[in-house]
C-alpha cells in the first residue's frame, strides 16, 4: 500500500506518473489500479504490470516513457533484478514490519545492496503494518542499531487500511484524521528523500508531493 499511496500523492499534484507492478503473480499494485479506475477515485494512477524475467531493465525504463516519475512496486527480497532496480532508481524505499522477523531481512537487504555500490543515503526504510508505540519505537531503535534511520510516519496495521486497498483509495485518503496524516507524513518523507538524491546528483528538484500540513482539516 506504500507504493500506492506515493503514486496517489505524486499524481494529485498534476504530475505525470506511472506506477510499475512487477509482481506478475499476485499483481496487488495492478489490481488496486483497476478498483481505483472502476470506482471513479480521483486523482487516476496509471498502473502497469512489467514481468522483469521477459523485459529486464529495459522494459522497466520504457515503462516510464511519456512519464515525469516511475515509481516501482517490486518483490521485498534481494536478487539480480533487485539489485538491478536500485542501480537506476534515484531513491531505494524498503518497507518492514516492526518485528525481528521483518527487521533482520531488511537490514541484510540494506546491506547487500550497499555492498553492491548503492549509496547508503539512497536506501530508506518505512514502518509498515505497526501497531503499537512500543513496538515503533523499538524498531527504529533496531534499525538505528544497524546503522539505518528510519523514515517519519507509518503505515499501521489497520482493517481499515486494507478496506482501502480493496476500494482502490490510498492510505493517504484514510477517513480518519489521525491514520491519514501519519500516512501523509510518511508519503511526505519518501518525496523529501528523493528530492536530496536528486539534488545530490545535481538534477533541479521539483516537488510533487504536497505537505501534510496542507490536509489538516480534511
Amino acid at each position: 500500500m506504500l507504493s500506492e499511496s506515493f503514486a496517489t500523492e505524486a499524481a494529485r499534484s498534476g504530475k505525470n506518473i506511472i506506477l510499475a507492478d512487477l509482481d506478475v503473480g499476485q499483481r496487488t499494485s495492478f489490481e488496486w489500479g483497476e478498483a481505483r479506475e472502476r470506482n471513479g477515485f480521483e486523482p487516476r494512477v496509471k498502473v502497469v504490470v512489467i514481468d522483469p524475467d521477459k523485459h529486464g531493465d529495459f522494459g522497466i525504463r520504457h515503462a516510464s516513457s511519456g512519464g515525469e516519475l516511475l515509481i516501482i512496486d517490486a518483490p521485498g527480497f534481494s536478487d539480480e533484478k533487485t539489485l538491478g532496480l536500485a542501480g537506476f532508481s534515484d531513491v531505494v524505499v524498503l518497507p518492514t514490519g516492526a518485528s525481528v522477523a521483518d527487521l533482520r531481512p531488511t537490514i541484510r537487504l540494506m546491506h547487500e545492496l550497499t555492498a553492491k555500490g548503492i549509496a547508503k543515503d539512497r536506501i530508506v526504510t518505512a514502518l509498515c503494518r505497526v501497531k503499537t508505540p512500543s513496538e515503533i519505537k523499538f524498531a527504529r531503535e533496531y534499525l538505528g542499531e544497524a546503522g539505518f534511520d528510519c523514515l517519519k510516519g507509518m503505515l499501521r496495521d489497520m482493517p481499515s487500511f486494507r478496506n482501502l486497498q480493496n476500494q482502490g483509495r490510498a492510505a493517504t485518503e484514510a477517513d480518519t484524521k489521525s491514520m491519514r496524516l501519519e500516512a501523509l507524513e510518511l508519503v511526505g518523507a519518501i518525496d523529501a528523500a528523493l528530492q536530496r538524491s536528486l539534488q545530490r546528483q545535481g538534477e533541479k528538484p521539483e516537488r510533487y508531493e504536497r505537505s501534510p500540513e496542507r490536509y489538516k482539516g480534511r
